[in-house]
């Protein structure tokens, strides 16, 4: 379900009948006390585009830095790019299936979590869907 300004901001349609999901996230590594997060945390943009029967077809990321490195007009810069290059979209609630694939040594995508019958947004959990699977999430 796309929520203007909100994490589902960026979903829709291609004028080809794709679909389109993008977003700004982030990975954690390990760390200890004392240590500076926002040195540590890399921020990624992550476009995600599937066919119209919802199969995920192609990843497009850009590893933009560390929290400290960046500003987060950054990100959002570059995520509008990069959705500007799919051509003319409309956004709209897309229905797509779970799926992941590995950037940078971490898995990302729409992950299933058994223990918690929902599916996860990863890295980071940002957003998570459950029953009755109408596109509604919980942050």
């Amino acid at each position: 379900m796309r929520e203007e300004d909100y994490h589902t901001h960026f979903v829709g349609r291609t004028s080809d009948g794709k679909q389109f999901f993008g977003y700004e996230t982030f990975v954690f590594p390990a760390r200890t006390p004392g240590q500076d997060w926002e040195k540590l945390r890399k921020e990624y943009v992550v476009l995600y585009t599937f066919d119209s029967k919802g199969n995920h077809i192609n990843t497009n990321h850009w590893y933009a830095g560390t929290t400290a490195e960046i500003s987060a007009d950054t990100t959002r810069s570059k995520l509008m790019e990069m959705v500007d290059r799919l051509g003319p979209i409309e956004y709209c609630d897309i229905a797509v299936k779970p799926f992941k694939t590995i950037i940078d040594g971490v898995e990302f995508g729409l992950i299933p979590d058994d223990e918690t019958e929902s599916i996860e947004l990863q890295p980071s959990s940002t957003i998570a869907f459950s029953e009755p699977w109408d596109g509604e999430y919980d942050t």
